[in-house]
């Protein structure tokens, strides 16, 4: 029986992870609150060989979380794997941190740590239900280091890291695996030409691999699961 993803955010890097796994035969689920979006890479799942559902759903309200898993069930009968590839929105690149607002600080909490908590719980009552499953947060290098000029993201993104790691913490027992999985660096996508223009590949991330590292976490043996993983670049300064 076809194994069933169930996949929040589904503009580049999300649409890559849909047809990474559809490409191996499973079923997808995509969510997100734009209906046309949803439905056009349910379709492109279809044609690249799996089975898709585009369902519109609101992660800042608990209940069309759980509806969300629920169609996903119903559909699919169960959830294997989940992955929230959600982007808050709002301002983007650094801003000096004199020039935060509480605006920014409260976008970025309620899009990440906020939004998050409401589909783990929805996901992971089901997934301990089934005594299985993996939930994969995508998250960024700024919940693992501060960095100059992104007080608000790195606020949210520390704290979407520990809501992350404590579910993996509570949860490892009843079989299911939860990870946060840091980007970081530039993902290679159409928005991101010129980035690759005036730095080369090097500096960047190919959207296969990083689906290619969620694959990895899914099929891990339960005996030595990996709750963290940061993909970095190549050519980028380790730190």
């Amino acid at each position: 029986m076809a194994e069933t993803l169930l996949i929040v955010g589904v503009k580049h890097l999300g649409r890559s992870l849909a047809l990474h796994f559809a490409r191996l035969g499973w079923n997808v689920a995509c969510a997100s609150r734009t209906g046309a979006d949803v439905a056009s890479l349910a379709r492109e799942v279809e044609v690249a060989g799996g089975r898709g559902l585009g369902v519109v759903a609101d992660l800042a309200e608990p209940d069309s979380c759980a509806a969300l898993v629920e169609q996903c069930r119903g559909r699919f009968g169960a959830v294997n794997l989940c992955v929230a590839a959600q982007t808050a929105g709002g301002r983007f690149g650094p801003v000096p941190f004199l020039q935060v607002t509480g605006d920014d600080l409260r976008r970025s909490l309620a899009g990440y740590p906020q939004n998050s908590l409401h589909l783990l719980q929805a996901v992971l009552a089901v997934q301990v239900t089934q005594g299985s499953g993996t939930f994969v947060q995508i998250g960024t290098s700024s919940g693992l280091r501060p960095r100059d000029g992104f007080a608000a993201l790195g606020a949210a993104q520390h704290a979407l890291r520990a809501l992350t790691l404590v579910a993996a913490r509570e949860l490892r027992s009843q079989g299911v695996h939860v990870a946060y999985l840091a980007v970081e660096g530039q993902i290679e996508s159409e928005k991101s030409q010129g980035y690759v223009a005036r730095n080369g590949l090097g500096r960047t991330l190919p959207p296969a691999e990083i689906a290619r590292a969620v694959q990895y976490l899914h099929e891990q043996d339960k005996r030595s699961w990996s709750h963290e993983l940061a993909l970095k670049p190549a050519e980028t300064e380790w730190t």
